[in-house]
């Protein structure tokens, strides 16, 4: 269908831009228009991919028609085209069974690409609903066989998640949901990704419920030792921190790695110093610690060792990780969130991922200390739920990569870069979280356990 035939199947513009905006993933000020409009099944409903342009942005949207709404998907309602109502076509199970059918049968339809390695079915074709909670992209969750994932924000050329998937998958790693096609079509003339199929990980629980549940047991019991409190996680946190090493090793046996120059080593050491820059601008808290970040991050310069960069999953936090009954699995491999796609697909220090744990293991250890009124009897059990789990995950670490530095300065500048991140991250969006990671930036530039308020 061509843009000027999409008027057809999308609502007016005033009831589409009024939607879009109630959207929390959709970042566009002003006007959007319709690049492309295609129809995956006619009929009543009609299923209808959408390409929207605005602001310097792509978005894609799965768009149902029906002459007559009904009640269980009012609540989808974006307007009306014609005299048929237009919703969210992902609430829809008539409609995402039709979606899954086009990977069953690898179809093409107007350049949106369809490939797909679906096992065969042993019923009818699973009920598709939407993952429950607000998203960065939308997934589509089939019985307990598939995840399809739709990307909503669009950049040309291949998603890491597509990518690193591939490459793990292409050697047996036994820590990701095994890849079952994807969505492909051109974007400024280039490949791009527009959803990836995943195997379902039947079971699985989040890591961070369950990290969260065992720092809640520890300091609601009685007892000075996690290692005794019935939710102990730290078994868990050491078998994650095996699954990640193996990741990474699989990652470097896939897709290679390398070695910084020195012109790339100052270059890094110079990227956490502007970002700090910019921190120091937007939260005035951090001051007191300034000279003590940067000092650790010259660090990394004079400690004279290489920097080893490989691809990483790069966003890895309790909440991107599932317990199998069987593994650790880890999911959504699209990077940085904030990142454009050049910043997601660039090789960085394996750091990077340990960082990003160890933080959110902090997160854990700390998130029922805020606003509680026994802070000064809750921050001795919080830390040492913490240390005790911080070292559990390291010991799994290195237990399968033994020459990865622990107490390297890379990994002390990694992890403090991440809690400034943190810091502008919860001064925008939660300003009482703000206390989580300046405490962890006290306590490492001061040596002394901090609850700043």
């Amino acid at each position: 269908m061509t843009t000027s035939e999409a008027v057809e199947v999308l609502p007016a513009p005033d009831q589409l831009e009024r939607w879009l905006r109630s959207q929390h993933w959709f970042r566009g000020r002003g006007p959007v228009t319709c690049e492309r409009a295609t129809v995956l099944r006619d009929g009543d409903p009609t299923l209808v991919h959408v390409v929207l342009a605005g602001d310097g942005r792509r978005y894609q949207l799965l768009l149902g028609l029906r002459d007559e709404l009904p009640e269980r998907l009012v609540h989808a309602r974006i307007g009306t085209a014609g005299d048929r109502a237009v919703y969210e076509a992902v609430y829809d199970p008539e409609l995402t069974a039709a979606l899954l059918d086009h990977f069953e049968e690898s179809a093409e339809v107007d350049g949106l690409r369809f490939r797909g390695a679906l096992p065969p079915r042993y019923t009818d074709a699973p009920v598709g609903r939407p993952f429950p909670g607000p998203q960065r992209n939308c997934s589509i969750v089939y019985g307990q066989r598939h995840v399809l994932k739709f990307f909503r924000v669009l950049e040309p050329g291949d998603n890491p998640e597509l990518v690193l998937h591939d490459a793990l998958h292409s050697v047996g790693d036994p820590h990701i949901a095994a890849p079952q096609g994807a969505l492909e079509s051109e974007l400024d003339g280039v490949r791009t990704t527009f959803a990836v199929l995943h195997e379902f990980v039947p079971l699985g629980a989040l890591g961070w419920p369950m990290a969260t549940a065992s720092v809640r047991d520890f300091l609601a019991g009685p007892g000075e030792d996690p290692q005794a409190a019935g939710g102990d996680f730290a078994a868990e946190a050491r078998r994650l921190g095996l699954a990640v090493a193996r990741v990474h090793a699989d990652l470097r046996d896939s897709l290679g790695e390398q070695t910084a120059g020195p012109d790339d080593e100052v270059e890094f050491v110079g990227a956490l110093h502007r970002r700090l820059d910019d921190a120091l601008a937007w939260v005035p808290a951090l001051a007191p610690f300034e000279a003590g970040l940067r000092a650790r991050y010259d660090a990394v310069l004079e400690a004279g060792e290489p920097i080893r960069l490989q691809r990483v999953h790069g966003d890895l936090h309790l909440g991107q990780v599932l317990r199998s009954p069987h593994t650790w699995v880890l999911v959504d491999f699209e990077g940085e969130p904030h990142g454009g796609a050049a910043e997601r697909v660039r090789p960085r220090p394996a750091a990077h991922d340990v960082a990003t744990a160890l933080r959110s293991l902090h997160y854990a250890a700390s998130q029922l200390l805020v606003g509680a009124d026994d802070v000064a009897g809750l921050l001795p059990r919080a830390a040492k739920w913490l240390a005790r789990n911080r070292k559990a995950f390291c010991d799994g670490y290195v237990e399968l990569s033994p020459e990865f530095r622990l107490d390297g300065a890379l990994l002390a500048a990694v992890e403090l870069d991440r809690a400034v991140l943190e810091v502008c991250h919860e001064q925008r969006f939660r300003p009482e979280w703000v206390v989580i990671p300046l405490s962890a930036i006290a306590e490492a530039v001061t040596g002394e356990p901090a609850w700043p308020v």
